[in-house]
């Protein structure tokens, strides 16, 4: 194995090593960066405190990437297509994990471990990992076998293996019935102001006037839009779409790339008294198709050519290529209801027929002043729209910043991580993804310092461990803070952050502990598409490992005899679209049953 230098044990070689696969990679690179660590810290005689926090750090990092690796490896496929290789690839896992354990206790019991053991380490990465090795057999199978639409997300193996097991009913208890045995979160009162969404935004447009309400990166480029501004643009956008064969209350699907134009047709749709329907961009022909059809879609919405299915499936085709203006003095949805449908949102495309949930206007100024009291934020601060609109958190999560006078920022997704310095928010909205994405970009960056300072940045883990366990920071963490922690967040644009959330998944235990010692205020929403994405809050304050935290205001956390989770609130959904059975199985006396298997009362910390 070739060495970088003299100092360097482990040397990373992206000809040798790279599996193509960024996420592992990523892990890859944080093995070698802990050998590294390790080998610095012995032969330099380092105290035995300083190499026992390595070597746990490495044993806890090494089940976390293998375990990580061997779901995507089943996720994919390549477990099933060369079930002998898989397994075979487990075996040296396993093999490596246990002499790791064994070099971490033997140096707990006071045994000298010598640097045979180490290089055993490395030359076992090298040979695991190197061109023509174990991890570059899954590497080709992806890049020749997966299909390219194909993409790993943590965890939903596990979640769709439960979903495909059918739950137990009996004659006496029938699927449809909820059966609350315990409230065991309860959020409070929740002061839910009338109205639709259009009046809302115009409330706000007026509060806020000349403050920004958007802002767009592009490049070197900084467009900025008031609120003011905003709400003119949007009403002529209404105009514009009610020129058309559209009339209130029918059903616009918006079929748009930027984050910016979606956010106004969504506005614009509202205010015209239309049902907006955002979709994913990832969408593909067959999936439009269905859902408007299945969803009755009156007008679509989009720059392109919508496939010849949907064109005819549609009464209007709006194109957005310019976007559609006209003056408009009345705007019918200042006279929608509470009550109405607002909205049609489509879950990240996972299942060849979508399935839509009815979201009215109650729901969504519910959400928002559910946020609105959890999270308070002055006005002008900065919040991030890098998610997709169609994903109601995202949305939900732009509506929070504007009801506070603060403003969205957006940029192309594809840079989302690289622009943060320039948006500099005060409130990332993000997802696992994204903090994984940023995580792997820092601990890069952690990888150029001298070792002095790469040493001081290593203990971040730790620090972070320690905060959520409630032990505190000793007193050498402000020098880390001053010297590593605080220059990294302001090099990343995380410096002036109030709130780090995170949603639709549960961060990993590395990233928890990592994000917590780097001095970033973490806080893990959990909310379900049915629930407008409000349900709980963990942090930032009192963060709780394993647990969801508290129940946001106005909501209700409950569990069935049989430990479904259960959900109740203004937020919970008024339907499925056109499905009146899912509808009756899920929602009961206003409480909504998760029953897809992926959430139980255990894994989220709830105990009756």
């Amino acid at each position: 194995m070739q060495l970088e230098s003299e100092d360097a044990f482990a040397r990373w070689d992206d000809e040798r090593y790279s599996t193509q696969i960024d996420r592992f990679d990523e892990q890859h690179k944080r093995l070698f960066g802990l050998l590294n660590d390790l080998h610095t810290a012995m032969d330099e005689g380092h105290s035995q405190d300083e190499i026992g926090d390595i070597l746990r750090e490495l044993e806890r990092y090494t089940e976390y990437h293998f375990g990580d690796e061997e779901e995507f490896m089943q996720d994919c496929g390549y477990a099933m297509d060369c079930a002998d290789c898989f397994y075979d690839h487990r075996e040296m896992h396993e093999e490596f994990a246990s002499t790791v354990s064994d070099f971490r206790e033997r140096h707990e019991d006071g045994e000298y471990v010598t640097m045979e053991v180490l290089t055993f380490l490395r030359d076992w990465l090298d040979s695991h990992i190197a061109a023509g090795d174990e991890d570059q057999r899954y590497s080709e199978y992806y890049q020749t076998d997966v299909d390219e639409t194909y993409e790993y997300t943590p965890g939903t193996l596990r979640q769709r293996r439960r979903s495909e097991s059918p739950p137990e009913t009996t004659d006496d208890q029938p699927t449809t019935t909820v059966s609350v045995e315990e409230a065991v979160l309860d959020g409070g009162e929740l002061s839910v102001p009338a109205g639709p969404i259009a009046s809302w935004f115009e409330q706000v447009a007026t509060t806020h006037g000349d403050r920004v309400a958007t802002v767009e990166h592009g490049g070197d480029e900084r467009t900025e839009r008031s609120f003011e501004s905003l709400y003119e643009r949007a009403t002529t956008v209404a105009g514009g779409l009610l020129e058309t064969e559209l009339t209130p209350g029918d059903r616009l699907a918006i079929d748009l790339e930027s984050n910016g134009e979606s956010l106004l047709f969504d506005l614009a749709s509202h205010l015209a008294g239309l049902v907006s329907v955002p979709l994913y961009p990832s969408f593909d022909d067959e999936q439009l198709r269905s859902i408007v059809t299945t969803a009755d879609i009156d007008g679509f919405a989009s720059p392109d050519d919508p496939p010849s299915a949907v064109e005819r499936a549609v009464d209007v085709v709006v194109d957005t290529e310019p976007l559609p203006a006209s003056p408009q003095r009345s705007l019918p949805g200042l006279n929608r209801r509470g009550t109405d449908l607002a909205t049609i949102v489509y879950q990240v495309p996972a299942d060849d027929e979508p399935t839509g949930v009815a979201l009215t206007h109650r729901n969504l100024r519910a959400a928002i002043a559910a946020l609105s009291d959890a999270l308070p934020l002055d006005p002008g601060a900065t919040g991030t729209a890098l998610l997709p609109v169609a994903h109601v958190y995202q949305r939900v999560g732009a509506y929070y910043l504007w009801d506070a006078g603060a403003t969205v920022a957006y940029t192309d997704r594809a840079s989302s991580v690289e622009a943060l310095p320039a948006l500099g928010p005060e409130v990332l909205i993000g997802v696992p993804k994204l903090y994984q994405q940023l995580y792997g970009e820092l601990q890069d960056r952690i990888g150029t310092f001298g070792w002095a300072k790469r040493k001081v940045a290593g203990s971040v883990t730790g620090y972070g461990r320690d905060v959520i366990d409630g032990s505190g920071t000793p007193l050498k963490y402000a020098a880390a803070e001053r010297l590593a922690y605080r220059p990294l967040r302001q090099e990343f644009g995380l410096d002036d952050l109030t709130y780090a959330l995170s949603s639709t998944g549960r961060l990993d235990d590395h990233l928890l502990d990592f994000f917590h010692g780097l001095g970033v205020p973490l806080c893990e929403l959990s909310g379900t598409t049915e629930t407008s994405a409000v349900g709980t809050i963990n942090g930032p304050d009192d963060f709780e490992r394993d647990s969801v935290g508290e129940a946001l205001p106005g909501v209700t956390v409950g569990l069935s005899a049989d430990s479904d989770v259960l959900i109740d609130g203004p937020t919970v959904m008024d339907r499925y679209c056109n499905d009146p059975e899912a509808t009756e199985r899920a929602v009961h006396d206003g409480w909504f049953r998760i029953d897809d298997g992926s959430v139980e009362g255990s894994d989220l910390g709830l105990q009756k």
